[in-house]
């Protein structure tokens, strides 16, 4: 190490590597900064970025184009993003699905479970529905969009016109589980031979509804 490269740290003038490459980069720090939460939120709201998207808001911010590896770079600096695919989510769902809704849903539960002295885990039920698209449904395209590593479940808001299947599950704390159940689109009904009638519903979309949900609740859940 040069003798002045060990004098220069010592009286404070030497900065780090980072710093240094602050530098060179393209956004100021506070721009930078802004790009890494809007990234950051809009993947926790089911609108991730794109790289393409990224460098978008990166030229805005900046006034003019950025160059095309400039997402490498911006992920590099930034670890706590990371790349994926993203679960689809469909937009009528996604307006229930954000960070006050879940957390008054938790307070609630806290609530309730203090004012019972404590729910015992038979009594404590999950119930769940997967939508399957009939024939597997389109192919994805392979794109990854980014979101927080801190993010454990990763949607992304798309809407399909494929017909669906609506499967629904319910599962207790204790290990109990009902029989699972099936919603159907009105239209031509496949072979369920092999299956018990009263465990089918038929409705317009093939997604439940509230009449269905209390049909479910007396003759599938409470039994």
């Amino acid at each position: 190490v040069a003798h002045s490269t060990l004098t220069d740290r010592a009286k404070g003038r030497h900065i780090s590597l980072k710093e240094a490459s602050k530098k060179k980069q393209i956004l100021a720090p506070e721009a930078e900064k802004a790009l890494l939460d809007w990234a950051v939120q809009s993947g926790e709201t089911g609108l991730p970025y794109s790289k393409l998207s990224l460098r978008s808001h990166a030229s805005a911010l900046r006034g003019s184009i950025v160059g095309k590896r400039f997402h490498e770079k911006f992920e590099a600096r930034h670890p706590i993003l990371k790349k994926a695919k993203g679960s689809k989510l469909d937009p009528k769902r996604a307006k229930h699905f954000n960070k006050a809704v879940v957390d008054d849903f938790f307070d609630k539960w806290e609530e309730l479970n203090t004012t019972h002295s404590g729910i015992p885990p038979e009594h404590i039920w999950n119930m769940d529905e997967k939508g399957i698209q009939m024939g597997g449904g389109r192919k994805g395209n392979g794109r990854k969009f980014y979101f927080s590593r801190e993010q454990a479940e990763c949607f992304r808001i798309s809407s399909d016109n494929l017909e669906l299947v609506t499967v629904l599950e319910c599962v207790s704390a204790a290990g109990e589980s009902t029989r699972p159940s099936f919603v159907l689109k009105e239209g031509i009904l496949p072979d369920l031979r092999d299956l018990d009638h009263e465990l089918i519903y038929r409705t317009e979309s093939g997604w439940t509804d509230n009449h269905h949900a209390a049909e479910w609740i007396e003759e599938v859940f409470l039994p």
